[in-house]
């Protein structure tokens, strides 16, 4: 599947809801978690304000901002006309108006994420008739395109090489500020758009943050959840670092989570419920008597979607009963807290395909040292 057939059956449900225009929105601000209905659309992940605009028929348009961004847009979103403007909410009442499309008839996606100027703004032209279509919109997203496949796939390529870039230069007397700075760098120097970085340290982490100024120390166990962005598509591994030898216990404790992973990753089959990928892996964790610790406070979810367009199937979440399909894409990881060792990490991207699911990484997680 391409962008292509993917807004080609987003125009066949729009038809068959009544509607004319498809209107989706973003402010330029990223988050691993905050979908993305431009890029769902177009493929372009904007640096500001963006909007998309799929009519059921003909050409549809690109409003970017700022407009010195333009050129990227034609690169990245080829059949859009690009539209530059330096800012978007001034010049929004007249492209509606232009459009002349009659006002129950359009759709919107992604304006709760946004300042209330454009709300006020799209009232003013169509009077508050319009729909919300955010819902629309995921359900044509949550299998992700040959391209996204393959923009993946490159992620991972990048996160695996951070990860090994980090244990080449980890040293005990380095802050995490430090370390997390280098990571992000080489990452980027990979190709990555982004990287949405978290790693701490402690003899016993209580849950994996953003980066301070602690230094390293021996006996510290450090966290590390790298998550780059290759053309707007995102990819995550979570590995756990033992500063000095680890100990017998670590060893033991951390063997069990990835165990746990990999019983997760195993039932990640088509025609599979997302819940039963959570269930797989609170089996093994509560069979050996932390089912205490496989629900909150101490754990809330085993992985999640991976955007940055779309976050679908969602949460690998007992609560979560989305069915999976091939060209589903998501991180599988247990990361628990285990009250002998404190928070441990473990975590594969793994793509959904007709035999079942595939682990992106080269390596799985196993626990790895630092000289101390």
């Amino acid at each position: 599947m391409n962008l292509a057939q993917r807004r080609e059956a987003i125009r066949k449900q729009m038809a068959a809801e009544g509607l004319d225009m498809l209107f989706a929105f973003h402010d330029g601000t990223h988050f691993i978690e905050k979908p993305d209905p431009v890029t769902i659309l177009s493929g372009f992940k904007s640096m500001g304000d963006c909007v998309a605009a799929l009519p059921r028929e003909g050409e549809p348009i690109l409003l970017v901002s700022p407009a010195w961004d333009a050129e990227r847009a034609k690169d990245m979103a080829p059949g859009f006309k690009i539209l530059p403007v330096d800012q978007i909410v001034p010049v929004l009442p007249d492209v509606l108006e232009k459009l002349r499309i009659p006002p129950g008839r359009v759709g919107l996606a992604g304006l709760s994420e946004l300042s209330w100027q454009y709300g006020i703004q799209i009232r003013a032209v169509h009077g508050g008739q319009a729909r919300m279509a955010d819902s629309l919109l995921a359900a044509h997203a949550k299998r992700k395109t040959d391209d996204e496949i393959a923009n993946a796939r490159e992620a991972v390529r990048i996160a695996e090489l951070g990860y090994a870039h980090f244990l080449k230069i980890a040293r005990t007397g380095m802050t995490e500020y430090e370390l997390a700075a280098e990571i992000r760098w080489h990452t980027k120097t990979l190709g990555a758009d982004d990287n949405f970085f978290l790693m701490c340290a402690s003899p016993h982490n209580r849950a994996v943050q953003p980066s301070s100024g602690r230094k390293l120390e021996a006996g510290d166990i450090i966290l590390a959840e790298i998550t780059p962005s290759y053309r707007g598509q995102l990819a995550q591994i979570c590995r756990t670092v033992s500063v000095g030898e680890p100990s017998d216990v670590l060893k033991t404790k951390y063997a069990l989570v990835v165990d746990a992973m990999e019983h997760g990753i195993a039932v990640a089959k088509p025609g599979t419920a997302m819940s039963s990928v959570c269930d797989a892996i609170n089996k093994v964790l509560e069979a050996e008597g932390y089912g205490e610790y496989c629900h909150p406070p101490y754990i809330r979810r085993r992985g999640h979607g991976l955007g940055f367009a779309s976050i679908l199937p969602g949460d690998v979440a007992l609560d979560n009963t989305t069915i999976l399909e091939p060209g589903m894409f998501f991180v599988i990881h247990p990361n628990q807290y285990l009250p002998e060792t404190g928070y441990l990490l473990c975590g594969e991207p793994t793509l959904i395909t007709e035999n079942g699911p595939e682990p992106l990484t080269k390596t799985h997680a196993a626990l790895a040292q630092i000289e101390a």
